[in-house]
């Protein structure tokens, strides 16, 4: 039998120190976690394709369409205030033409998500898709 002699006073071991090794096997660790491919959060979108012959038209600001939405649900064309959404539509099928304008959606803050989806449906069928979605600078919202 092998027999290990006494530790000395100096504190000293014959077995290995591990620092080392689990210092080494900590960083490759870390190392391999922030290097793996992590799934990204995605939100499929159906975008329209603009053919590279017929680059998009730049509208200047005053033939854009201007479609407002505040809190209230109250709906506006061009700052002309609509009753409802049916008179929105009425409207907006008297402005579009063959070739639609480009339109500016400006929507308050609190305004309901369905109305704003129910917009964005009546212009993906009507074939508008210049469709701009105006927001105020982060530094001056409240």
């Amino acid at each position: 039998m092998i027999r290990l002699p006494e530790a000395d006073s100096s504190g000293s071991s014959l077995l290995p120190d591990l620092t080392p090794l689990l210092d080494v096997i900590f960083i490759v660790l870390v190392f391999f976690l922030l290097t793996a491919q992590m799934p990204l959060k995605t939100l499929p979108l159906d975008l329209p394709k603009v053919p590279e012959d017929h680059p998009p038209a730049a509208n200047a600001p005053d033939e854009r369409l201007q479609i407002a939405l505040n809190a209230d649900g109250q709906w506006y064309l061009d700052d002309a205030p609509q009753s409802d959404f049916a008179a929105l539509r009425v409207a907006l099928d008297s402005r579009l033409t063959s070739t639609p304008p480009g339109i500016d959606l400006q929507l308050d803050r609190q305004a309901p998500l369905d109305a704003f989806l129910r917009l964005v449906s009546l212009l993906q069928d009507r074939g508008a898709h210049d469709t701009r979605i105006l927001m105020e600078d982060g530094n001056h919202a409240p």
